[in-house]
């Protein structure tokens, strides 16, 4: 029984399909992907773990050669990226995908291999069976119209509200510091003026993230990837942030599609959609506990962001998770001890290793919320004064650039933001 059909919930219904198991994967949006977004980017690497070669058959966009960080200001950005041409070829390194069809392909992939997908379905709690003298185990779940639908053992891969898994004694309530709230627009763009703006060649892509002016001096992100023919712009922040600013993302979104350099990458641009998706940021304090008897926790609903890396720790959690099912299933042993081999995997993980050690920057910025707007006001300020051309010495035009960063902010002030930046930015 899995719950929710991204990334994680498929990934572990593909596997125990695979593997024979009879899997229901229940899906409370119209179809696979209807409810979800991304910027987004899928992962070469850690798909192809689970299905080699899949560019040759996924609903892909473009393959990403480059990437740039925009520390963008009102009319100014200092930029730092990296093209590699190598990316635009197998085997490549991730694409560009836009999320409705990426999962509709994915999940079709789990039902092909045997498992039974139900759309529209909203699951509204979890089915227990009393298990030994005081215990119970998770045995299935419970529709929204009352009908239990009984399992082995249930993944819930429901996303970042993580509603069951709270019911289910796994996590406490979620506090709005621990989410981010983005908007997302999809906007049409020929390919080639995509490639011209973009300094792209036929088919290549591009993923820009940007800080500062965007979230308009809370925490947060704007970003633009390149698809075949349109481009998705995001843009968002800390949810408790917004609400003490008073921000309408709309809004947001709408002053940062009109600054004067983001409208020279899509002006011309129209609009086909508008979504909105929150993603979990309470770091590595807010993973909640992974597994207990008859259930496994996978995906956003399992805190598994690192960075701007999501959707793939996704895929891999599922992955682990089915793979969890399948050996507890050989052995006709559900109980949390035999499935907390999932929560060891975990535990071993490269990602894990990286959440961990970035956990204290999500009480950094709940602290500092202005961190992102001040870094980017003194790189741009910096970088004014030093391109601008005067009649000073050079040590004179440092001199008077070191005395305005002083000006802002305490330098070690300067550089925790910026440590905090790097924790937190990811590959940009």
């Amino acid at each position: 029984m899995v719950v929710g059909a991204g990334p994680a919930g498929s990934a572990a219904a593909l596997v125990m399909a695979k593997n024979n198991l009879k899997v229901c994967l229940l899906e409370r949006g119209e179809s696979p992907g209807s409810k979800n977004m991304f910027g987004g980017t899928v992962y070469r690497l850690p798909t192809a773990e689970l299905v080699p070669a899949f560019w040759e058959q996924a609903p892909l966009e473009r393959p990403v050669v480059a990437e740039e960080l925009w520390f963008l200001d009102d009319a100014s950005a200092v930029k730092f990226g990296f093209t590699a041409l190598e990316f635009s070829r197998p085997p490549y390194n991730k694409f560009t995908a836009l999320r409705p069809a990426f999962d509709r392909w994915f999940a079709n992939l789990a039902v092909q291999a045997g498992a039974k997908l139900y759309t529209s379905t909203l699951v509204r709690d979890i089915y227990w069976k009393k298990d030994g003298l005081a215990g119970r185990r998770a045995a299935g779940v419970v529709l929204e119209d009352g009908q239990v639908i009984e399992g082995s053992a249930v993944v819930l891969a429901e996303g970042a509200a993580a509603f069951l898994a709270q019911k289910a004694g796994l996590r406490r309530s979620i506090r709005p510091s621990q989410l981010v709230l983005y908007a997302r627009e999809v906007l049409a763009l020929p390919a080639a003026k995509i490639e011209e703006r973009f300094q792209l060649g036929p088919g290549e892509g591009a993923n820009l993230g940007f800080v500062g002016f965007p979230a308009g001096g809370i925490i947060g992100k704007g970003g633009i990837w390149t698809n075949r023919e349109s481009v998705s712009i995001v843009v968002g922040g800390y949810m408790n942030q917004l609400q003490a600013a008073g921000y309408s993302l709309p809004a947001l979104l709408a002053r940062f599609k009109a600054h004067p350099l983001i409208q020279r990458l899509i002006g011309g641009a129209e609009f086909l959609e508008y979504q909105a998706h929150i993603i979990p940021k309470g770091g590595f304090d807010a993973i909640p506990q992974l597994v207990g008897p008859g259930i496994l926790v996978a995906g956003d609903a399992a805190v598994m962001v690192s960075g701007r890396r999501g959707s793939d720790l996704a895929l891999l959690t599922g992955q682990y998770a089915g793979e969890t099912v399948v050996q507890a299933h050989a052995k006709r042993d559900f109980s949390a001890a035999s499935l907390s081999a999932y929560e060891r995997r975990i535990q071993d993980s490269f990602f894990l290793a990286d959440i961990k050690a970035n956990r204290h920057t999500h009480t950094y910025y709940q602290t500092h919320s202005d961190a992102d707007l001040l870094l980017t006001k003194a790189l741009n300020n910096a970088m004014l004064e030093f391109f601008r051309v005067d009649l000073d010495t050079h040590q004179e035009k440092m001199q008077r650039i070191a005395a305005k960063l002083k000006s802002m902010q305490s330098p070690a002030k300067t550089l925790r933001d910026l440590w905090a930046g790097l924790n937190n930015w990811g590959v940009f």
